[in-house]
């Protein structure tokens, strides 16, 4: 290809050290989802949203607790107790063990189960006392901070965060490509116009050469050579910008599609390899796009789930600006024996039980901190529902004006392609009358101009119509050649 040559002809000093790859939309793509930065950022933000589930689901796993501890007492006795005891201090030593299992309820309720022992021996005693108990504790919130919807609060929270990245990721995904493709056609447009300024030096150049050999005859004046170096000397420097454009673009896309973990992927230089899309104007209502816009639309996916977790939160602040209202239970079974194995028997058979129910009921004075709570909340769900009703409108604006966008470039590039053409026979018109002697170079460099324009012109509406196809895609939701996301 000739943008090879172009690359291959660049200065020392612009050169790239690499010889330019062939690449291919399709291979592009496969690059930015595999290292495209912000996609990574994204997928890493999913996992740890994932954690966050995890953490907490974990909230209600069982918690296994024991401990155990020893104790040592040595006190002297005086008076009445010394007297009639007969003992001048007492001694004596306690093991002390409790076991058991403890939770939380999604309804918001708390449990412990437990298993208590003590033994103890002391010189007061002609044996050792042993003592076991089994204990069961239950709460349960019947108002503020009952029942599965505050319980689970926290858990659905994690959840929605963790769809919420999910849809990030997809966001990220399609922002990438996009930026990716428009990158991709912008290093085609950027190749192409060097080649472009190129053939306009190399017309200059021409002309200068036969003006050159017309002045030393004496045909012309020396006003038409400094003319044609005059222009030289402009496009040269057109040139020179246009191969700087080639660099920059060069590191646009390789950013994109590289995970640059090396300063070795900065050499790697890349060449468009697709051709570009035949231009032809959208069948597809705005309408159409935009219903398929609010179905796929990652962002508008986030902005949905940021309302279901205001509204969650606003749910929960108005059922907690009621009274607190608990119902406690209790129960135990107690056992003694001289042995704290023998005294674990008795507890199973319930011959010592023991219970207790009650209610426990707490109202916040002025209430201010739970109706300011919920006033918060509530205006929160609003703010969620306008900025998902300004998401929407858009969405609809971004539709709109990419198929606005395909149908005006299709155009566009009908008309420029014609305009060029004109512009090639005006100056082959031009040059003939040139040579006829009926013209001047001044006059045959405007419109080598005039041409240089139209092809530019040209290539960057065939290459915005390259972009605008991939956007009216991306806009509906839609993958970067038109099919349904994955």
């Amino acid at each position: 290809m000739l943008a090879l040559l172009l690359v291959a002809c660049f200065s020392p000093n612009l050169q790239e050290p690499n010889q330019p790859l062939p690449l291919r939309l399709e291979d592009l793509v496969r690059l930015v989802q595999a290292n495209g930065p912000t996609i990574q950022q994204a997928q890493l933000s999913a996992l740890a949203t994932r954690g966050g589930m995890e953490e907490a689901a974990g909230m209600f796993d069982p918690v296994f607790f024991s401990d155990l501890s020893y104790s040592y007492l040595e006190q002297p006795l005086s008076g009445f107790f010394s007297g009639f005891s007969g003992l001048d201090e007492q001694e004596s030593t306690t093991l002390n063990a409790s076991q058991g299992i403890r939770g939380l309820l999604a309804s918001g309720g708390t449990y412990t189960l437990s298993l208590h022992e003590d033994d103890t021996s002391a010189n007061y005693l002609n044996e050792n006392q042993a003592n076991a108990s089994l204990r069961f504790q239950f709460t349960q919130p019947l108002l503020r901070g009952g029942w599965n919807m505050v319980g689970t609060q926290a858990l659905r929270t994690a959840e929605l965060s963790h769809q919420s990245a999910l849809a990030s990721v997809q966001r990220a995904t399609r922002e990438s490509v996009q930026t990716a493709i428009d990158s991709y056609w912008d290093l085609a447009f950027a190749l192409e116009d060097a080649e472009v300024k190129e053939f306009g030096l190399k017309m200059a150049e021409e002309l200068r050469q036969v003006t050159q050999a017309r002045f030393e005859v004496g045909a012309v004046a020396e006003v038409e050579v400094v003319q044609t170096e005059a222009d030289i000397a402009s496009r040269t420097d057109a040139l020179l910008t246009a191969k700087h454009r080639v660099l920059q673009t060069q590191d646009s896309l390789r950013l994109a599609i590289s995970g640059m973990a090396t300063n070795q992927d900065w050499n790697q230089s890349y060449l468009p390899a697709s051709p570009l899309p035949t231009p032809a104007s959208s069948s597809i209502s705005w309408q159409s796009a935009f219903e398929v816009a609010l179905e796929l639309r990652p962002q508008l996916e986030e902005l949905r789930l940021t309302v279901k977790q205001a509204t969650l939160d606003w749910e929960v602040a108005k059922q907690n600006q009621g009274p607190k209202l608990d119902f406690t239970s209790a129960g135990n079974s107690y056992g003694q024996a001289t042995g704290w194995q023998r005294a674990v028997h008795p507890i199973w058979d319930f011959d010592s039980p023991g219970y207790t129910f009650g209610l426990v009921l707490e109202i916040p004075l002025g209430n201010r901190q739970f109706e300011g709570a919920e006033m918060k909340a509530r205006h929160t769900l609003a703010l969620a529902e306008r900025r998902l009703r300004d998401g929407e409108n858009q969405v609809a604006s971004e539709v709109r004006d990419a198929v606005r966008s395909v149908n005006y470039l299709a155009e566009r590039v009908a008309a420029t392609r014609l305009a060029s053409k004109v512009a090639g026979r005006q100056l082959e018109a031009e040059e003939r009358r040139l040579q006829e002697g009926i013209s001047t170079n001044f006059q045959v460099l405007e419109f080598q101009n005039d041409l240089l324009t139209a092809r530019t012109a040209e290539l960057g509406a065939h290459m915005a119509y390259a972009k605008a196809v991939t956007q009216l895609n991306s806009s509906q939701g839609l993958a970067w050649d038109g099919s349904p996301p994955q």
